[in-house]
């Protein structure tokens, strides 16, 4: 061919006879596939993003409640997702139902027959059913890759790098460790492939099964990726032109199946034939509860849709999220495409001594099929790519995911269109090294993120790092410099005192309190000053209080001044040790740290039924009782609200060793205080509270 030198120029050995030794590599690429991919779904934890507890508590309502509404399972620790709508008052999981439902089928089965629950055993169960889910459709697509590979090539070269890329170079594999839709949706696409290049196959009389086949897989495909109705509708088209009364008899009812038990299950679920996601911007999505807004009222991070169309475009082709920079191994199936037509599969298909001598193979194949469906392959990656280049409300890249996770049911296309580079390019040594090389690149992304696919590209942080890309929220930023866990003095009229009331509660100890009041300052003290009363009780000293107060000039403690110089001592017995101390409680660290805010948080309060809207703010600090002690880190979290007196709802207290190890802990929560807290008012919700 023109551009390529002939066999005899600077050329490698040939192709050796894909006889035993090529068969053997085969076996063994899908044994250490399926040995690596069993490995790393046991490593991989359970409930890892938003995502995938959306489905999981689903599967967990189904199987234990008979219903698809999630309201109870959330309320437990670590099962509470962002993906999920509320409608009438009950709240259900965005996800697709169907797959869903299935799952919760395995899932009850696993339980009766190893006695586990997703409570007490959810490492354990969540393994036996991902197993059954992802990874053994995925291990026996594999051995359908090697008879697809088989079709479309006669060189040995070609069939193992093919087989190399689908076992271990795409994204597939980190998503196989999660309960997801796109895993499914490629898997059942590998098998539409196959069925369609036997269907496509003039040499080939197909079977009457192959037709079934061709429609539950492409179908199977739609319910799980809808945009994959556009793949649906070309194998329906192109069955049908081939044998009308085939796909009638076998296509169309197969493809029924799952497509009628989406619409039935989605009704169940939700009383509507439309797919939850949908309604994507809607009441269902954005809606106030007790105060607290849904995520999607004020989407944080990558969600924020911070791009322009362009700039998501060319992150979606080649940058952070690109699907060529991620995998450059798809540069080959876009050379596949650019010269899919007659030369480039002419050349193909010529007569090789490899095509000769293979009595195990048969025959070259007909390319008319591999031609047809290389053209699919382009034209609905294109339309796939330019539909999600319209949601531009969704410019979020799949959400924090370690790639594109709606392209990744596009990955058996795309390996399909390498065939043709890869024959080419597997007769020349140097492109055979350029293609190892684009192929290790690609292992690496995939297996980079292998234990937990729920993280951003290695790229994406990569360029984090060196401050090329910035989606993170900007910081809640202080009016004023914080030196305390307090963010006000209550200044009443001269009758009136201001208090505020915590509770700390510790497994196997008494709850103990601690009350804040403010009041004016006698008469002998200078004007305007505070009293400062702190009063603590309970705990394992049952009811004997603590009382001391302290003396604070409010406008330094409002302007910003440190604790040094708005407090003041007028007890002249007072010792230094007494000073340090009174310092280090209103500070909440042993030494003079500024807070910095950090994100807004909604917390739950016994003051009313609504969450109060808090500001969440930090310090630390290292520091050791004597110069020969070990360093320790003190960490104090405080969770500032202007609606409650000291303007403070609750604060955490941590000491923790250089490793790590946390030695103390206690958090206060408010309990009760005066003036009471307001009623709840809607706009707090959106409105910041102490600066942008």
């Amino acid at each position: 061919m023109s551009g390529f030198p002939a066999p005899s120029e600077n050329i490698s050995d040939q192709p050796q006879t894909p006889g035993d030794v090529s068969r053997i590599a085969q076996v063994l690429i899908i044994l250490l596939a399926a040995v690596l991919h069993y490995v790393a779904l046991g490593n991989a934890k359970p409930l890892q993003s938003a995502n995938d507890r959306s489905r999981w508590s689903t599967v967990w309502s189904l199987v234990e409640r008979g219903t698809f509404q999630i309201d109870e399972i959330r309320q437990r620790p670590g099962w509470d997702t962002i993906d999920l709508v509320r409608v009438d008052g009950h709240y259900y999981s965005t996800k697709p139902p169907l797959l869903t439902s299935i799952v919760a089928g395995i899932t009850w089965c696993v339980q009766r027959i190893t006695g586990w629950n997703l409570i007490d055993h959810l490492q354990s169960l969540t393994f036996a059913v991902l197993l059954i889910v992802n990874v053994i459709p995925f291990i026996v697509s594999l051995l359908v890759w090697v008879a697809i590979l088989n079709r479309v090539s006669d060189q040995s070269w070609t069939r193992l790098i093919g087989l190399t890329m689908a076992s271990f170079g795409t994204l597939q594999s980190p998503f196989l460790m999660t309960l997801n839709n796109h895993t499914v949706a490629a898997t059942s696409l590998t098998f539409a492939l196959y069925a369609l290049l036997r269907i496509l196959d003039e040499q080939e009389n197909c079977p009457r099964w192959v037709y079934g086949l061709c429609g539950i897989a492409s179908a199977w495909g739609v319910v799980n990726e809808l945009p994959a109705a556009l793949f649906f509708v070309f194998a329906l088209f192109l069955s049908f032109r081939k044998s009308a009364r085939l796909t009638l008899i076998y296509f169309v009812p197969a493809a029924a199946i799952p497509l009628v038990g989406l619409l039935i299950t989605n009704v169940i679920a939700t009383g509507s034939w439309k797919p939850t996601y949908a309604d994507y911007g809607t009441e269902k999505y954005r809606f106030v509860v007790d105060g607290i807004p849904s995520y999607w009222m004020n989407p944080q991070g990558i969600d924020r849709n911070l791009d322009s169309p362009w700039a998501y475009f060319w992150h979606c082709i080649i940058g952070h999220h690109g699907i060529f920079s991620l995998s450059p191994i798809a540069l080959l199936a876009l050379a596949g495409w650019c010269r899919f037509g007659a030369s480039s599969v002419a050349s193909s298909s010529q007569p090789s001594q490899e095509a000769s001598s293979d009595s195990h193979n048969g025959p070259r194949r007909d390319l008319t099929a591999l031609r047809t469906l290389l053209s699919v392959g382009l034209l609905t990656t294109v339309v796939v790519i330019a539909f999600y280049m319209t949601r531009t409300q969704n410019y979020n890249y799949g959400g924090v995911s370690c790639g594109l996770r709606w392209a990744i049911w596009l990955i058996p296309l795309w390996i399909l269109a390498t065939s043709p580079v890869l024959d080419l390019w597997g007769r020349i040594r140097p492109l055979r090294f350029v293609t190892l090389l684009l192929l290790s690149v690609s292992i690496y992304s995939a297996w980079e993120p292998i234990d937990n696919p729920w993280r951003h590209p290695w790229l994406f942080q990569w360029m984090e790092a060196r401050g090329w890309i910035n989606y993170s929220e900007p910081r809640v930023k202080l009016e004023r410099p914080l030196w305390t866990w307090f963010e006000s003095i209550p200044q009443l009229e001269a009758d009136e005192s201001g208090w505020i009331e915590f509770t700390s509660l510790q497994p196997g100890l008494p709850a103990k309190r601690i009350r804040l009041t403010s009041r004016l300052a006698s008469t002998s003290t200078p004007s305007g000053m505070r009293t400062l009363e702190i009063r603590e009780s309970g705990g394992v000293l049952g009811s004997t209080e603590r009382v001391r107060n302290l003396l604070i000039n409010p406008e330094k403690f409002h302007r910003g001044d440190s604790p040094a110089e708005f407090l003041m001592w007028t007890d002249r017995k007072v010792t230094a040790v007494e000073q340090q101390e009174d310092l280090a409680f209103v500070r909440g660290l042993p030494r003079k740290v500024g807070y910095d805010a950090r994100v807004v948080r909604y917390l739950k309060t016994p003051l009313r039924p609504e969450a109060l809207r808090c500001v969440q703010a930090a310090a630390h600090v290292s520091y050791s009782e004597t110069d020969q002690s070990e360093p320790l880190i003190y960490r104090c979290d405080t969770w500032l609200s202007r609606e409650v007196p000291f303007g403070v709802a609750q604060v955490e207290f941590r000491i923790s060793d250089t490793r790590g190890v946390i030695l103390f802990q206690e958090r206060w929560t408010v309990s009760n205080c005066y003036p009471k807290v307001p009623p709840f008012d809607p706009a707090t919700v959106i409105q910041p509270e102490m600066t942008r």
